[in-house]
C-alpha cells in the first residue's frame, strides 16, 4: 500500500479545523507511519497557528504570511510532501472511516493520476464528484451526475476532473505537471485545468464511489467574496483554460465562431459574466504562449480522445 501526504489548506477556518481535522487525523492514524500531515495556513489571523501548535504538534505547518490564493498555497504543501500520494483536502471537508482504503488501491494502476471519493454537499445531498461534459452553444458545459445516474459502479469510473476539495494524487505525476497553475489566481478552475492536463498527458482521473466525504461547496470562498466577483473570476478562468489547453483545430474554430453569439446572449439575459470574464482574460494573453508551449510538450492525447473518456 502506498504512503500518503495529507495537505490541508486553511484560511481563517479555525472553526472548520476544530470540527474536521481531528476526524481526519484520527482516521489517518490507523495507517501509522505511512501518513504525514501538512497544514498550509494561508495567512490566517484567527488563531489557527496556536491551535495547530497545541493540538497537532506533529503536523508540518506551512505558514504563509498573507493569502496567496488556492494554487500557490496548495503547491506549497505539495512541494513539502514526501510520500507516494498526496491527498489535497480543504478544511471544510468531513471524511469517513474508510477514507484511506479503496481510493489507494486504484493507484496500483500506473496510469492513474487522481482518485476522488464521492463528495456530497450536506445541504442538498447531491454529489459534486462526478462531472461530465455536455455540448453547449459555444463550448462544452459541465454537469454533475449522481451515483444513481452511473450505469455501473464496478470497475473504473472516469471523471472530467478530481475536485481540489478532496482528491488523492500521484505525487510524482503531480510534480511533473508542475502542480496547480497559479495563472488562475486567486481561485477556481485550477483543479479542472490540472486534471485535463493529466488526461492529455495520457493519465486517468477516477471516482471511488464506495467512499464518501461531505463538503459544503465553496463555503469559505462564499464567505469572503461577493457572488458577482466569484462569477466574473470563474468565467475569466474558463476562457484561460480553453486558451491554454485546447489544441484541436476544429474545436478552436468552433469556439471562435460561437463565442460572439454566446457573449451576446449573456448580455441580453443581463448576466454579462462571459462578456466581462472574456475581457478580463485578455489581460493574460502575453503570458499564455509560453505556458501553452510548455504544456504541448507533454500532451500525448487529443482533445477528442479525452472527450471520449469523460463525456
Amino acid at each position: 500500500m502506498k504512503s500518503i501526504s495529507i495537505v490541508v489548506l486553511t484560511y481563517n477556518g479555525l472553526s472548520l479545523l476544530r470540527k474536521n481535522l481531528p476526524v481526519l487525523h484520527r482516521v489517518a492514524e490507523t495507517r501509522s507511519h505511512q501518513v504525514e500531515l501538512i497544514v498550509v495556513d494561508n495567512g490566517s489571523t484567527d488563531g489557527t497557528a496556536e491551535f495547530l501548535r497545541e493540538y497537532f504538534p506533529s503536523a508540518k505547518v506551512q505558514r504563509i504570511e498573507s493569502n496567496t490564493g488556492f494554487a500557490e498555497a496548495v503547491n506549497r504543501g505539495v512541494y513539502a510532501a514526501q510520500r507516494d500520494l498526496v491527498l489535497v483536502i480543504s478544511n471544510d471537508v468531513l471524511v469517513g472511516e474508510d477514507m484511506f482504503g479503496a481510493p489507494l488501491a486504484k493507484f496500483d494502476d500506473p496510469a492513474v493520476f487522481s482518485v476522488t471519493p464521492n463528495m456530497i454537499d450536506p445541504r442538498d445531498g447531491n454529489s459534486q464528484a462526478i462531472p461530465r461534459l455536455v455540448p453547449g452553444i459555444c463550448w462544452f458545459r459541465t454537469r454533475f451526475l449522481q451515483l444513481a445516474d452511473v450505469q455501473s459502479l464496478e470497475g473504473e469510473i472516469p471523471i472530467f476532473y478530481g475536485s481540489g476539495g478532496a482528491s488523492f494524487y500521484d505525487r510524482e505525476k503531480l510534480l511533473f505537471l508542475g502542480g496547480f497553475d497559479t495563472v488562475y489566481h486567486p481561485f477556481y478552475v485550477e483543479d479542472v485545468d490540472l486534471a485535463y492536463r493529466a488526461w492529455k498527458a495520457g493519465w486517468k482521473c477516477l471516482l471511488e464511489p464506495s467512499v464518501t466525504v461531505f463538503h459544503e461547496t465553496s463555503s469559505t470562498i462564499r464567505s469572503l467574496h461577493t457572488k458577482r466577483k466569484i462569477k466574473f473570476l470563474g468565467d475569466r478562468n474558463r476562457h484561460l483554460f480553453l486558451w491554454l489547453n485546447i489544441t484541436d483545430p476544429y474545436l478552436i474554430i468552433r469556439y471562435a465562431l460561437f463565442l460572439p453569439l454566446s457573449m451576446l446572449y449573456d448580455i441580453i439575459t443581463f448576466r454579462k459574466y462571459k462578456f466581462v470574464g472574456f475581457f478580463r482574460a485578455l489581460r493574460y494573453l502575453p503570458r499564455l504562449p509560453a505556458l501553452r508551449k510548455k504544456r504541448k510538450a507533454y500532451f500525448k492525447v487529443t482533445d477528442r480522445e479525452v472527450f471520449t473518456s469523460i463525456c
